[in-house]
């Protein structure tokens, strides 16, 4: 029965970690760009979302939609700013975004430290556990982990399914063989910019629902996202979903075992793993 209540609690968990790193992943698949600043815009929405809920007694299930769009049409302006401009640099392209995303991220969490401060906080939100079979459910991580499977499920649909999804994979394939079939490749990265903020921005107000979080969570959570993405093979969007559950049975099972510390710095130990023993993620055979 402890197997299978660290199953459950795992899988809950990779849940939300599928849509941590799926929005990281789609940046990096469509514009080559490592988004220093991705738990800055987690870190952002889960404090909104607990300000929201606590100052406002706004359902934080209704939040999530609201920032969302918000972050949306933030990361729609911020690409065209700060990114598309260092796109045209060829390999340079690649440090030079590296460089924006790292200043951003500092600007961000100096912002989420002068608006909230830096205390840690989580949000008191559906507390209370169900008991199926001997199993016991939390309510918040059931609904974290159950939201962010659905959010994943339809950018897969509309990354497979759609007109614009087909051309957002198709740049990130080969962007040189998209601009001769006529995509405006540069309209594809903000787009894919403008979806990965706003997915980030998601995942920031399920995930208050499930760990405390504080502006200096930000560095952290980026580290998360990327360790998922190597896993799963960089740009490999069914490597990163396996990747997350993984992710999330691992520290379930360490956290049980060994204490929150070793759970915490497990992701920090698998991304070493990975970078040294399989960069190429462990779907991919080169």
């Amino acid at each position: 029965m402890l197997a299978l209540q660290l199953f459950v609690n795992g899988i809950l968990l990779g849940g939300t970690y599928v849509l941590i790193a799926q929005s990281l992943n789609l940046i990096f698949g469509v514009m080559g760009v490592v988004n220093l600043a991705h738990g800055s815009f987690i870190v952002m929405a889960g404090l909104f979302t607990f300000w929201a809920t606590t100052h406002l007694g706004v359902n934080p299930l209704i939040v999530l939609p609201v920032i969302f769009v918000v972050m949306f049409v933030v990361g729609g302006v911020l690409q065209p700013v700060l990114l598309e401009p260092v796109m045209g640099f060829g390999r340079k392209s690649e440090l030079l975004s590296l460089m924006i995303t790292f200043g951003l991220n500092y600007v961000l969490i100096e912002l989420a430290l002068q608006i909230w401060g830096s205390d840690y906080v989580s949000l008191p939100y559906l507390q209370s556990t169900w008991a199926i079979g001997g199993v016991i459910l939390s309510k918040a991580l059931v609904a974290s982990g159950l939201f962010a499977a659905v959010i994943a499920l339809i950018l897969h649909f509309g990354l497979t399914r759609t007109l614009f999804g087909k051309t957002l994979l198709a740049a990130s394939q080969s962007p040189t063989g998209a601009v001769s079939c006529g995509i405006d490749v540069g309209r594809v990265r903000l787009v894919a910019f403008a979806l990965g903020v706003g997915l980030a921005s998601a995942a920031g107000a399920l995930l208050i629902l499930v760990i405390p979080m504080a502006a200096a969570s930000a560095d952290n959570l980026t580290i998360l996202a990327f360790v998922i993405i190597a896993l799963g093979g960089l740009g490999d969007y069914a490597g990163v979903v396996l990747a997350a559950l993984l992710l999330g049975l691992a520290q379930s099972v360490v956290g049980y075992y060994l204490g929150g510390d070793a759970e915490n710095v497990l992701p920090y130990a698998l991304l070493i793993l990975v970078m040294v023993m399989r960069p190429q993620g462990f779907r991919r055979s080169t």
